[in-house]
Order: structure tokens, then sequence, then C-alpha cells
């Protein structure tokens, strides 16, 4: 008989791992670690992923997932690529809000370098980005210059990075608002005119 899935266990490991990977860095985040952290043995924690790197990927990769369907259904139902990222804001800074170690563990992914993507998200995230630039092209909103590359170093990096300073309270620890997406998409705009 198969054994059972302890679905309570497996959403501690997911949130053991963020806090892990928030506090040690990727490199600092241990198997051991997160089982302790989570209140699992490491056996039970390989029995369901095979490394460290499968687990952070999974968990990174269903995050992307989720903002990657939230610009498409933008895509198709707003007008303006303004619009999309305006939405896109307001998704990133309630995360940042109301989850702010997810909000931590997305900017940190995004920017260690010793973290490898899963080869389905490198060819997944470019091909969301090239319609959004194709559609900024055709507005006006997206200078002809600018390429899928370039305007990943705006969108979403500004919006996400944004976020997570304020999780962070670098900054400020006030609750990021819609006001707060409209000033970023303003400078998003800007950025890639």
């Amino acid at each position: 008989m198969a054994k059972s899935i302890d679905e309570t266990k497996l959403q501690r490991i997911k949130e053991a791992t963020i806090e892990m990977v928030v506090s040690k860095g990727y490199g600092g985040a241990s198997v051991s670690s997160i089982a302790k952290k989570a209140q699992v043995a490491d056996g039970y924690l390989y029995r369901h992923y095979p490394s460290k790197a499968a687990l952070v990927q999974a968990l990174y990769s269903s995050n992307i997932e989720y903002y990657r369907n939230i610009i498409f259904k933008n895509m198709e139902d707003k007008e303006s690529l303004e619009e999309v990222i305006y939405h896109f804001c307001v998704e990133i800074f309630n995360l940042a809000n109301d989850n702010p170690s997810r909000a931590k563990f997305i900017n940190m992914l995004m920017n260690d370098y010793t973290f490898l993507m899963s080869k389905e998200m490198t060819l997944k995230i470019p091909e969301s980005l090239k319609a959004m630039v194709e559609r900024g092209h055709k507005s006006g909103e997206v200078g002809s210059e600018i390429n899928v590359e370039m305007f990943t170093a705006v969108f979403p990096a500004i919006p996400i990075q944004y976020a997570s300073s304020r999780a962070t309270s670098v900054f400020s620890s006030e609750r990021l608002t819609e006001d707060d997406a409209k000033i970023v998409t303003k400078l998003c705009i800007k950025a890639l005119a």
C-alpha cells in the first residue's frame, strides 16, 4: 500500500524552505535545517523532493507561474500595457503586505546567481515577457529599441524589488498601497518608453 501524503507536513516543508532561504540565503539553507524547521525527518523531505534544488525550484516555479498567469489574464483583459503592469504591481504589493517572506523569497532567488531555475522556467519567463514587449511596441508604450532582456531589467524587476524593500522595511514599514502601485507603474512605463 502506498504511503499517504500528509499535506500539513508538506505545507510546513514549503513554509520552512521559504523561511530558511530568506534568513540564510539559498546556499545557506540545507535540507537538514529545512526539515528541522518543518519538524519532519530529512527522509520524509527526500521522499517528496530529491534535493534542496528540486524543492526550491518547485516553490519558485509555483510562485512565478502564479504571477505569469496573472500577467496573461491581464494581457487578455486590459487595454494597455500600463494597466497590465499596474495590476501586477497590485498583486505583488499585496503579497509583500500579506506574506513578506514569500516576496523576499522571490526577490532573493531572482538575484541569487547560485540558484539555477529549472529548464522549463528559463523557457517560460522570456516567452511571457516577449508578449508584453511586442504589445508595448505596437501600442507605443515600449520604445522600439527595447528588447526582452532590457524589458526584464525594468519589469518585473522594479516592482518585485520595490515590494521586497518594503517587506524588509528598508525605507518604510508602511503597507504598500494602490497609490504605490500607480507610482511604480509610471516609473516602469517611463523607463520603457
